[in-house]
């Protein structure tokens, strides 16, 4: 099975958080060219209390011709490579990483004040930190409006969650606690954090 039942991932706030921490999602969506997907990453940003993910791409994005269809979402954490002199050689050499799926079903949004709204809550959130913080409302509507019509704006209605955080869950918690530390001390703390 895979991935192993010590490294699935299944405590949604665990997997929303990494989604909030890294909303960069690969997308997989069909292809009538191929067995294959067609992929392109997209920043979304989840909304808890609605359970769905917003975003918008380029009208030629084959994303926009995705409507009421499924896609899977991939969002992947920090990652870094595993050494031995980490737990004083008690491990092989490996990866550590942290990666969500999500897979989910696609909403395209037709109304106006659906999309500016979508825009308004991408940009204040992700200008968050920024100073001064730019607000969509500095381009004037009509501007805003011409712009829209280059865009699909769009909702994902996630159906199923699962995660993969192969963070040495199979080693014992005096290594665990060993790498760890290592980790903390090599400045990789975003990882360190999820052990």
């Amino acid at each position: 099975m895979h991935p192993p039942t010590h490294f699935q991932e299944h405590n949604i706030e665990r997997l929303q958080a990494l989604v909030e921490q890294f909303p960069l999602a690969s997308i997989l969506m069909p292809c009538s060219q191929s067995d294959l997907n067609n992929i392109c990453q997209v920043p979304v940003l989840y909304e808890p209390s609605r359970n769905v993910f917003i975003a918008h791409v380029a009208k030629h994005n084959p994303l926009a011709q995705c409507d009421k269809q499924s896609v899977k979402l991939l969002f992947n954490g920090d990652n870094c490579y595993l050494s031995p002199s980490y737990s004083n050689n008690k491990t092989l050499p490996s990866w550590l990483y942290s990666s969500v799926q999500a897979t989910a079903n696609v909403n395209i949004i037709e109304c106006d004040n659906e999309k500016d709204k979508i825009m308004r809550q991408l940009t204040s959130h992700f200008e968050q930190g920024f100073t001064p913080m730019w607000k969509i409302t500095d381009v004037p509507k009509s501007n805003r409006q011409a712009m829209y019509q280059q865009l699909s704006f769009i909702e994902f209605t996630p159906t199923h969650w699962s995660g993969n955080f192969k963070l040495s869950q199979n080693k014992s918690p005096e290594v665990r606690a060993r790498i760890k530390q290592s980790l903390e001390l090599a400045n990789k703390r975003s990882i360190a954090k999820l052990f």
